[in-house]
Order: C-alpha cells, then sequence, then structure tokens
C-alpha cells in the first residue's frame, strides 16, 4: 500500500497493481513489454518462491519489462547478477517516502529514456509454442539447433534467458547483419562476442557463456573480430 501510494503520487494515470503471493503476480505476465516495471520485495512472504525467484521467472516470460527490487538488505544486490534478472535499481525499505518517491522518479524516467531510445532499436521476433517474443538483437548472443525430429525448433541464448523457439538457424542467420552463422549448429551474434579462443574453437560472451565455431569459420571469424579489435 506504501508503495502503490508513492506511485500514484507521481503519475495519478498510471495503473498499478499489487500482489502479496508471486503465484498471482506470475499469472499477470503474459508476454514481454516495455511498458511493465515490476517492483519486488527481495523476502516475499506466503510464497513458494523468493523475490529473486519471482524475478526469474518474470524474466522467463517478459525480457522486456523493468524489475526493480525493494529490500531492507542492501547486500543482496550481487544476487541479481547471480539470477542474471537485469534489475535496473534496489531500493531500501528504510528510506522515507520522500526519498523512495525521489528514486523511482528517477528510475521511471530512465525508463522512458530507454523507451525512446528502443524506437530505434533493431527488435526481431521469435515465437515458442505458446508465446510471442519480441527481443532486442543487442541482447541476443546465439542461437542453437536442437535435436527435434521436425527441425523446426532452435534454442536462443541471451543475456537474461534460455528458451526454446520455432525455427531454424537458416531463417535466425537472415534475420540481422549481425547474425553469422560459425557452425552447423550454431549462429552467433558478432556484436556481443567478448573472446575468441581460436584453439579451443570456442566465442565467449561473458566468462561461462560460449559457442563453438566450425574449422571453416575460424579464419573469417578472425578477420571480423581484427576489424572489430577484440581479443582473439
Amino acid at each position: 500500500m506504501r508503495l502503490q501510494l508513492i506511485l500514484e503520487s507521481i503519475q495519478t494515470d498510471m495503473v498499478v497493481q499489487t500482489f502479496k503471493e508471486a503465484d498471482k503476480l506470475l499469472r499477470h505476465v503474459t508476454q514481454p513489454d516495455e511498458n511493465n516495471v515490476y517492483l519486488l520485495d527481495s523476502e516475499l512472504k506466503n510464497s513458494p518462491y523468493g523475490g529473486f525467484e519471482t524475478a526469474q521467472k518474470i524474466r522467463e516470460i517478459d525480457s522486456l519489462g523493468t524489475i526493480i527490487f525493494i529490500t531492507t538488505h542492501s547486500e543482496f544486490m550481487r544476487k541479481t547478477y547471480e539470477y542474471r534478472v537485469a534489475a535496473l535499481d534496489f531500493i531500501d525499505k528504510v528510506l522515507t517516502n520522500d526519498a523512495i518517491k525521489q528514486r523511482l522518479i528517477t528510475d521511471l524516467r530512465l525508463i522512458q529514456q530507454r523507451q525512446n531510445l528502443n524506437q530505434n532499436v533493431e527488435v526481431i521476433e521469435l515465437e515458442s509454442s505458446a508465446e510471442l517474443f519480441r527481443i532486442p538483437v543487442t541482447d541476443i548472443y546465439f542461437f542453437e539447433t536442437v535435436s527435434d525430429l521436425t527441425k523446426r525448433k532452435i534454442s536462443v541464448y541471451t543475456k537474461s534467458e534460455h528458451f526454446i523457439a520455432k525455427g531454424n538457424l537458416k531463417e535466425m542467420e537472415q534475420k540481422s547483419d549481425r547474425f553469422m552463422r560459425v557452425h552447423r549448429s550454431f549462429v552467433a551474434n558478432v556484436e556481443n562476442i567478448k573472446r575468441f579462443d581460436s584453439k579451443e574453437r570456442k566465442i565467449y560472451f561473458d566468462e561461462a557463456t560460449y559457442c563453438l565455431v566450425s574449422r571453416k569459420n575460424i579464419a573469417p571469424l578472425k578477420k571480423l573480430l581484427r576489424e572489430k579489435l577484440l581479443e582473439i
């Protein structure tokens, strides 16, 4: 109720819904939407999920919404990285109403700025068996083939999630100039490559996330990465 009153004082036409249980909230998360803002208590009670687990489940469905944590434990901030939920802010409950209001005003302005920038951001649409995803190309790491008799499914790896979508690698490669077929089983977003280990034939997108490169693609990929001055 406290946060609802603060939010309504910031913007009277804002639609605010409150949920005491994570399950009830998750039933309302149906698709990616950049207009969604989730204010989550890091210590959800009366729920099978904690705040970070709930954020993780939200990210499985909504890759575009904004997550803001409300907590009394600022030391938990590092957990947002462990759970890979890409939270925008971490607001301490002990702050006064005015201080929380100012933090939220700043956050909402930043969200608006991002939305304005996103109007020019390249986005692709991907479909699962039940959902349609609109994902910024800059968020995608790589696509991988899935062993399936129909040969019409791929694994999609992004900065915040991993899911199965309909399609094949040939289709994915054609969706953006940033995508390159680096292996018979992988199409990579070359803009997000952080490191290329040519001996192990692996390209890394962060310390733990990588895909393979076929021998025939080593030379063209090295040339491309040298042009980008990346580590190889």
